[in-house]
């Protein structure tokens, strides 16, 4: 095995095509929490390692020449285990991720929250209706807003019952910004306050630039903090660069 990548998202999916057409042995392992996952060029495993012995000890097992790590900026328990396991076998570590977008101008209007209760705080004081996009495994921290207006959109409908008023919309992006105008902006329904994570990017989302033209109030939750180990890469161009380097480093 050449490389192993940490993905369930786009910038994984992306790196793995750029390195399998250049020939390289490329594993993308995925947790297996979204039920029909988009294809990913080269070998995938599914199901997590067992935290970070589990994946020492696959790293021990496989020898991967390096492995960089393109997980969710959300999914901090993986990051930490990828940090913890990499530094233990000394594996070439490097971490794919998006820019937040603190840096866009438009952030200083937003509510910005620490974490997904401090969220829900913000948004007991904004106003219905509401679109929900935290994904299906943060549902529980919401259901303390209790029977409000709001659309909670996700891949896979969550585990939890939703309470009175709510609507469940099920979807897979990317998402357009005709889509989410026709979404937000619908004149029986136009949405009041947007709750979303800062899953970052170059340019923001279609629903951050249609919240700002609406007037929708934004509660923004942070990034948890990232591990200090590895180097960092923003785009699968980069990452693939990196590994190529690191391939020629140990040839």
């Amino acid at each position: 095995m050449d490389v192993l990548i940490l993905g369930g998202t786009t910038l994984a999916r992306a790196l793995a095509g750029l390195l399998v057409e250049q020939g390289l042995n490329v594993t993308t392992s995925l947790a297996g929490r979204t039920r029909a996952p988009r294809a990913v060029p080269g070998a995938v495993r599914i199901g997590g390692f067992g935290g970070p012995d589990g994946l020492a000890a696959c790293l021990v097992e496989n020898r991967p020449a390096c492995v960089v790590n393109a997980v969710h900026p959300f999914a901090a328990a993986m990051s930490s285990n990828a940090a913890t396991a990499c530094r233990s076998t000394g594996t070439a570590l490097a971490r794919l991720e998006a820019p937040s977008w603190r840096t866009q101008p438009a952030s200083a209007d937003w509510t910005w929250a620490a974490d997904h209760d401090e969220a829900v705080r913000a948004v007991r004081r904004l106003p219905d209706p509401v679109l929900l996009t935290i994904g299906r495994q943060e549902t529980a921290h919401y259901l303390a807003l209790g029977a409000r207006d709001i659309t909670h959109r996700v891949i896979n409908a969550p585990d939890e019952a939703l309470p009175a008023g709510w609507t469940l919309l099920t979807r897979r992006g990317p998402f357009t910004h005709d889509g989410e105008r026709a979404l937000m902006a619908d004149p029986a329904h136009t949405i009041a306050t947007l709750v979303t994570k800062d899953s970052g990017g170059a340019r923001l989302d279609p629903k951050l630039v249609v919240a700002a033209e609406i007037g929708a109030a934004v509660v923004m939750v942070s990034r948890p903090p990232a591990p200090g180990y590895g180097d960092r890469v923003s785009t699968p161009q980069q990452a693939a660069e990196w590994v190529v380097a690191r391939l020629h480093a140990d040839s």
